[in-house]
Order: structure tokens, then C-alpha cells, then sequence
């Protein structure tokens, strides 16, 4: 049984057992020996070189330690020092002020000896962290070997070597030979061009070791330091074996589209810290500048180490139901927001399928409110499962009790149904980023559902009878009349018409009109005409209820909305029906129009070097298997006579960037057929079948006389949807086949390989992600406030609180230092940290978050044990 309390041991060993830990190292009985006053020492001129036994910070599995023992958790900035060093040395005393525990020194190849040594006096007197850096035009983002020799022979062991190598500085310094050096735009964890890369870093650290060097080497990623795939399939196991000391440290830059978000960051540092080497974060961007800005705030949350709920449920009956849910700090409003939360479940659920889930929201009087159901059919294996569901307004929900407060929501929460499920079929159920955010499309201004009455809506001067029918407006004409006429009035004060306004409801066009030649449209007549975009005949489902939607512009300080529908039952200016039967009109909405603004950018990213992403085997196919292995989506029939594998992603509804309604949209891949194809007739097809069920067309088709056997294919196609398609939802079906000609087989099992399968086409700029409420279970009171909420069938809710309710480490802490503390270029400004190199308390905004935010330095590097006594006697 897991215990809930057990979270507090864990959250605080997660930052004390890696914080500092102790005082500076001058504080030691052998602080004579490692003065920090510059003086002349006396060494071999011949080989300036620290000594064997010299303390320096040491590296234990993924753990940093520091000279004196104690672990630490690096939390700190980058100090831009080569850029203008009299002034930017100020920076140290600074920065230190704000709680941080290392200073990432960017020097620059001309910086002077004595400046370097100056600025290593100033960190280790505050008892931080020097990480020294080497920046270089002719380094960063470029794999000049060369430049990069020349680095190391020239300015760490030549011009710098007499300052590193002295005993007194090697407890608190980690040398990073070169930042961002190597290979660009590979990305790919299985790819061969990162070998002249690691090759030269196998020589480079054999040359700091032979020269004595024992302190930690910090390997740069590639990429401008980004590509973190350098790292895997082996590669920093093999820098690793050239280090005879073991003591080496493995830094990525948090920048653009690969660390984006903390769940890339967490997905990212799993893969690195699997080589069992520590991974420190030596920059990160954000704050929104640079090409795909990360989310700086996410990375810093990520960073403290991510943890996640663990529901383990006795099952007890097919008819149990569980739900656990949590208050928000205050009520709030959800209307116009979008929710999300994180899911993972073991497989067992996913197998059987029975199970299901949805979001629940609780109002200030206990109401009740679900999202959409999740089956567990639909779940992607062996990862966190994100589903994200918009609500404009009441009628978001998937079922609600009367009168629910959408304005007033205390409480967010996930109901786990058997809905019957065997109950020998169990295992864990992990929730997590219980988040509420402000909507990014339009924005509701006005509602009426009409239940209880008309809402306002009045004869708008004809003969239209207006009256209240099944929880709908109804509008009928009068005997005679081709037309009616309403209008709902005094509703200015809720919207806002100084700008173009979208109008949607729910429509019952009665059949008796069909046929007939209608225009639909909403006006205000105050002051000119003024009509809004039309509906005609051909936009209603006859006898069914339709959803409509139209825009307009109207005067603004407006106070009325009207409604007319004309020539209903007329075809070419000729009765069709007598009939009056009543319009029904319900849910009117009045929204702003969605302003996003796009560009061509890629929808979906199908690279296989972690997983399938959601790709599998499908019924419509012979028994297959598909898998993910050596950056590949590997695709093969299970028995050589068999004909055709069929591959589909089952959650094209967690691709939020989807839009089949893009143009262009283009399907790139890359295909290899085995060697053993040669002789087959067969075709490769790319399939959409849209929301409705309706169409289902073939998007790309190539013959066996297109591929060579046993090389590589690249396709690209623009797709061209049938007319009839239905672009504007997730596709019920998306994937491709490869197929033998009918009557004949594929005649073996070896794999088609895929490289990649991507979508481009127009994506909308993003905007910061503005955060109403989160549950993240960042914070111990997110543990201790979940609370078992449901309990149905054979389940006992106060047996469940004791029983079911963990916790479940999702990603483990890193270091990190933020870029940067001062100096950036005008364009970058937003990156600055102060508005003052030498104030710790002139903060920009970037910097309040940074120190003092969620996940930052404040919260996450703890006083070292004798500060804190010393803080406590002085407030006593």
C-alpha cells in the first residue's frame, strides 16, 4: 500500500539532499590552503598543473557533489562576464544575493588570465559554483573541428592554464570547453553524424585529464547546445569510458521547438539521466523571445522534479466508480477556458478497454459537472495520456446538474468508471496537471438556454408569434406570411459590438420548409440596416436540430439583436406549404471572433526516436506488428502469407495543431521497403476517412514500380480533400497501408521502415498560456488536499482516502541556470534578469519569476544548515 505521507520525505529530499549543504569552502580548517587573496604561487613553470589530490566537486551516478561531500541541485544564472568584464564582475555578488549556488561564467577566448581569475575569486567567496564556459563564434552552432582543438590546446590549456591549474580554485570549478559546438540540425538519437562530434570530445577530455585536470568537464550538446539526442544510443557512455576520472556532466541549452514545454524538458532529461551521468540545463530561453520560445515558467516547475498521483483501486465490482477530487485556492470562473489533465494507466485497462474517465467540476453549492469521456480503449501505452477540453458555457459539458455554477467552480476532479470491467483487470491509474486556462479562441460575451423561458425575445413588429416550447424559443409565422420577426433587446450592457461578433444557436428547421428558397439572418436597426452574414435553405437539416453560426458587424453601442427568416414555404416567389409549424431556437450564443494569427509551420512532428507515437496495428490488416526501434517506425505482417499491414494513430485528438482545413497541407515520409519486397506488386496508401463518417479517400498512392527495395523513399504530397470532405474536425480514421495485389501475399515478415510522418500546414502563432488554477501536484497540499469524492457500486469512500492515494515521481530534478542575468542585445532584452548588473533587487519580470516563481531559486535551493541557524539566532 503506498502512503500519501511519504511525499513529504520525498519533496524535501528532492532539493535538501541536493542543495549545498554546507558553508563556503573557505570556512574549512584548510581555508589557509586555499586562500582566495591573489598572490604570486610558486609552481613548475614547465607544468602548470593542480595537484593529484587537490578536492574538486565530483560526480556519484546522476548526483553532483560538491569538495566537501555534500550533493547540490545547481540553481543559478548565466553571467555574460567576456562581454564587458569590469563592469559585469559586479554581477557575481548579485547574483549570489538572490539564493543561487552557481555562476555559469561566459568567457570569451580573449578574456584576460587575470579577469578570469578575479571573477573565480568573487564566486567561490560566495560559496558558489563556478561553471566556466567558453563561448566563441567559432564554436557555438558550428562543428568546426578545428576551432574546437584549437580551444583546448590554446586558451584552456595554453593562455588560461596557469590560473585553472592552482589548488586553491579547483574545489569550485567545472570546466565547459565549448559551448553549443557541434553538429546542427540533426535530431535524431540513431543517426551516425555525431561521431567526428564525439570523437573530439573523447580527445579533448583525455588532453584536460592528462594535464592534470580532475574537476568536472562539462560536455556541451550540439545544436547550439539543444540536441540532447547526441547524448543517447550509447554515445555519453562512450565519453564517459574516455574519462578516467568519471567526472563528467552532461549540459543542453533549453531552446526552441525540442524543450518547449515542461513535459518535453521531463521527456527529454529521462532520456539523458538513463546514462546514469548528471544533466544540468546550462541556459534556457523563454520570456517570448527567439523562434518557438520556450515556457520558461514550465521548465523551472519540471525542474524541481515533476510528481504525479497514484491511484492503485481495489476493485470491487463492474460497477464501481471512483472520484477524487481537489478545491482550487478560490472559486473561479471556467467559462470561456480550456482544461486540461494528464492520464496514465497500466496497460491491463487499455487491453480489456471497458474502463472509462471524465473530468468533473464541483460549483459553490456541491453542483456537479462533467467534461467529455475518455474510454481507455483510446489510450496510448506506457505514456501520459493529454486530453484538453474548451468550455464556452454551460452547454460545454457533457452532463450537468440544473442550475451549475460555471462562474463559481471550487473544485476540479477525475471519475474513474468500471462501466463493466472485470474486476480481476487492475493496476495503477497516475492523474496529473489538473489545469485550467484561459480559452484561446473566442470569447463568450452573452448566453440564454432557454429552459425556463424566452429570454427576452419579442415580436419584432409583425405578426410572428414568439412563445416557449420544450426549452426553445418558438417562432411561428403567421397564416399567409412568408416571414417572421423577433428581437431580443437591452442585452448591450453584456455585448461588446465594437468589433465583429460571432452569433451561433441551435436551430429546428421544421420539415414542412424543406425545399424552400429561406435567408436566415440577424440585424440591428438602430440607426441604418444593418444585417449580418446570411444562411440559406441548404445550411439546415430539415426536422433535425442544426448548428448555425454567422458573423457580423454592427454600430457600436448597440442594445438590440434581431432575428428574421424569410421566405419560409416559398420556392421561386410560389407557396410550397400552408404549414405554420414553429421554428425551435436554443442556446444563442454572442462571442468574439478568434484572433490568432498563423503561419506554415509544421501541424505534426512523426519522428520514432522515442516511441510510435500512437501508431499501431489495425483491424482493417493481417495480424501485425508495429514498433518504434532504432529511430524507425518498424511495420511487418506477423506471418509471410499474409497481404496487408494497416497502420493507424488512434489520439489524433490529442494533436492540437491538427487542422485538415489548412492550405496547403502537406504529408512528408520517408519509406524503405526490405530487399525481400523485390517482386511483390503491392501499393503504399495514405487514407483519411473525416469526422462524419462520410467520406473516405485516398490522399497518397504509390505502386511497388515506385520504390526501389532496400532504399529509402522521401514523398511529399500536397493533400487535395474531395469537395465533400468534412475538414473541420479530428478524422475518424488517418493512416496508411501497404498492400499486396488481391489473391497474392507480401511474401515475408521483414519490417517496412518509416523515418518519419510529418504534417505541415498553417499553425497558429502561440500565445502565453494564461494559468487560471493548476493542480500539478507540485506542492505537498495538492497531495493532502485530494480527497476521494465518488465512491459507487461495491467502493466505500473512507475506505478509499486510506488506501488508494500515492504518489508518482513522473521526472527527477535537474540543474539548471537561467540566461541570463544582465547585458543581452536590444532584441533579447526580455532575457535580462535586472535592470542593474550589481542589484539583486532591480528585477525585471523575467527575473521575479526566476528567482522567486514557481520552481525557482528561492524555492528550490534551500539555506545550507549552519546559514539557517545563524538566520534563527538573529531573529531570536
Amino acid at each position: 500500500m503506498k502512503n500519501k505521507f511519504k511525499i513529504l520525505a520525498l519533496l524535501s529530499s528532492a532539493v535538501i539532499l541536493q542543495s549545498c549543504g554546507g558553508g563556503s569552502m573557505l570556512g574549512t580548517s584548510d581555508s589557509d590552503d586555499y586562500k582566495l587573496t591573489p598572490e604570486v604561487v610558486t609552481e613548475d613553470p614547465t607544468a602548470a598543473r593542480p595537484s593529484e589530490n587537490a578536492p574538486v566537486i565530483t560526480t556519484d551516478g546522476t548526483n553532483i557533489v560538491l569538495a566537501n561531500g555534500a550533493p547540490i541541485l545547481l540553481r543559478g544564472a548565466n553571467l555574460p562576464f567576456g562581454n564587458n568584464l569590469l563592469d559585469n564582475i559586479d554581477g557575481v555578488a548579485a547574483i549570489a544575493a538572490t539564493g543561487s549556488n552557481v555562476v555559469r561564467l561566459q568567457l570569451q577566448a580573449d578574456t584576460n588570465p587575470a579577469n578570469l581569475e578575479a571573477a573565480i575569486i568573487q564566486i567561490a567567496e560566495h560559496g558558489m559554483v563556478a561553471e566556466l564556459t567558453l563561448w566563441d563564434e567559432t564554436l557555438a552552432c558550428d562543428d568546426n573541428e578545428q576551432a574546437f582543438n584549437d580551444a583546448i590546446t590554446d586558451v584552456w590549456l595554453g593562455e588560461w592554464r596557469d590560473i585553472l591549474a592552482q589548488d586553491r580554485y579547483q574545489p569550485f570549478i567545472m570546466i565547459n570547453l565549448a559551448s553549443g559546438w557541434g553538429p546542427k540540425e540533426i535530431f535524431n538519437g540513431y543517426s551516425s553524424g555525431y561521431r567526428s562530434y564525439i570523437d573530439s570530445y573523447k580527445t579533448a577530455i583525455r588532453q584536460m585529464r592528462n594535464a592534470g585536470f580532475n574537476v568536472p568537464i562539462v560536455v556541451s550538446a550540439p545544436g547550439c547546445g539543444a540536441d540532447y539526442f547526441a547524448f543517447v544510443s550509447g554515445r555519453a557512455l562512450e565519453l564517459m569510458a574516455a574519462d578516467e576520472k568519471d567526472n563528467l556532466i552532461l549540459s543542453v541549452h533549453g531552446y526552441g521547438s525540442q524543450w518547449k514545454t515542461g513535459a518535453k524538458a521531463a521527456e527529454a532529461m529521462a532520456l539523458m539521466t538513463e546514462q546514469d551521468i548528471p544533466v544540468v540545463m546550462s541556459e534556457f530561453g523563454g520570456s517570448g523571445v527567439g523562434e518557438s520560445p520556450v515556457r520558461h515558467k514550465e521548465l523551472m516547475a519540471t525542474a524541481a522534479g515533476d510528481y504525479a498521483a497514484d491511484l492503485s483501486i481495489d476493485w470491487l465490482s463492474d460497477a464501481d466508480k471512483v472520484g477524487v477530487a481537489i478545491p482550487f485556492e478560490q472559486a473561479i470562473s471556467v467559462a470561456n477556458s480550456d482544461i486540461f489533465f494528464d492520464i496514465k494507466v497500466d496497460d491491463a485497462y487499455i487491453d480489456d478497454g471497458s474502463m472509462g474517465f471524465q473530468v468533473y467540476l464541483r460549483d459553490v453549492n456541491d453542483s456537479y459537472a462533467n467534461l467529455v469521456w475518455k474510454g481507455a480503449w483510446a489510450f496510448e501505452k506506457g505514456v501520459w495520456n493529454t486530453y484538453k477540453h474548451s468550455v464556452k458555457n454551460a452547454s460545454s459539458f457533457g452532463w450537468a446538474d440544473e442550475g451549475f455554477d460555471i462562474a463559481a467552480v471550487t473544485k476540479i476532479g477525475v471519475e474513474i468508471v468500471a462501466n463493466g470491467k472485470p474486476v480481476d483487470v487492475g493496476g495503477a491509474i497516475q492523474i496529473d496537471n489538473l489545469k485550467v486556462v484561459e480559452g484561446s479562441g473566442a470569447i463568450e460575451m452573452f448566453s440564454q438556454d432557454y429552459e425556463a423561458d424566452v429570454g427576452g425575445w419579442v415580436t419584432g413588429g409583425s405578426e410572428t408569434v414568439v412563445s416557449h416550447q420544450d426549452g426553445a424559443v418558438a417562432i411561428a409565422r403567421a397564416p399567409g406570411s412568408g416571414d417572421v420577426n423577433l428581437q431580443l433587446n437591452g442585452i448591450g450592457d453584456s455585448v461588446d459590438f465594437s468589433t465583429e461578433i460571432e452569433i451561433s444557436a441551435r436551430v429546428l428547421m421544421p420539415t414542412a420548409y424543406e425545399g424552400s428558397w429561406l435567408y436566415f439572418k440577424f440585424f440591428n436597426n438602430e440607426g441604418d440596416w444593418v444585417e449580418s452574414s446570411g444562411l440559406g435553405g441548404a445550411n439546415f437539416t430539415y426536422g433535425e436540430w442544426t448548428d448555425v453560426s454567422v458573423r457580423a458587424t454592427f454600430p457600436a453601442g448597440s442594445d438590440m439583436v434581431g432575428l428574421v427568416i424569410g421566405s419560409l414555404g416559398i420556392a421561386d416567389g410560389v407557396s410550397i406549404t400552408d404549414s405554420t409549424d414553429a421554428i425551435l431556437l436554443d442556446d444563442l450564443t454572442f462571442s468574439t471572433i478568434a484572433t490568432n494569427d498563423f503561419e506554415l509551420g509544421v501541424q505534426f512532428d512523426g519522428s520514432f526516436d522515442v516511441d510510435a507515437q500512437g501508431f499501431a496495428g489495425f483491424s482493417w490488416g493481417d495480424s501485425s506488428t508495429v514498433t518504434a526501434n532504432n529511430g524507425n517506425l518498424e511495420m511487418s505482417v506477423n506471418d509471410a502469407g499474409s497481404a496487408r499491414i494497416n497502420v493507424q494513430k488512434s489520439n489524433w485528438d490529442k494533436e492540437e495543431n491538427l487542422d485538415l482545413a489548412s492550405e496547403p497541407l502537406t504529408i512528408k515520409t520517408r519509406i524503405q521497403v526490405p530487399a525481400s519486397f523485390a517482386g511483390v506488386n503491392y501499393i503504399f496508401q495514405v487514407f483519411l476517412q473525416d469526422k462524419d463518417w462520410s467520406n473516405h479517400f485516398t490522399a497518397i498512392e504509390l505502386s511497388q514500380d515506385d520504390f526501389v527495395p532496400g532504399e529509402w523513399k522521401d514523398i511529399s504530397v500536397d493533400v487535395e480533400f474531395p469537395a465533400e470532405f468534412a475538414r473541420d474536425g479530428t478524422p475518424q480514421h488517418f493512416g496508411f497501408d501497404i498492400a499486396a495485389e488481391e489473391g497474392s501475399s507480401l511474401g515475408t515478415t521483414d519490417p517496412v521502415l518509416m523515418e518519419y510522418f510529418t504534417i505541415e500546414g498553417m499553425v497558429p502563432v502561440e500565445k502565453e498560456e494564461v494559468v487560471i488554477d493548476q493542480i500539478d501536484f507540485h506542492y505537498l497540499s495538492h497531495f493532502e488536499n485530494l480527497t476521494v469524492d465518488i465512491a459507487e457500486g461495491g467502493q466505500v469512500a473512507e475506505d478509499l482516502q486510506l488506501t488508494i492515494l500515492g504518489f508518482e515521481e513522473r521526472s527527477a530534478p535537474f540543474g539548471w541556470m537561467a540566461w541570463s542575468w544582465f547585458g543581452n542585445i536590444q532584441e533579447e532584452m526580455a532575457w535580462d534578469m535586472t535592470t542593474d548588473v550589481a542589484d539583486p533587487e532591480a528585477l525585471t519580470a523575467r527575473g521575479e519569476e526566476i528567482v522567486n516563481g514557481k520552481g525557482g531559486i528561492v524555492e528550490t535551493t534551500p539555506v545550507a544548515p549552519e546559514e539557517e541557524a545563524t538566520e534563527e539566532a538573529a531573529a531570536e
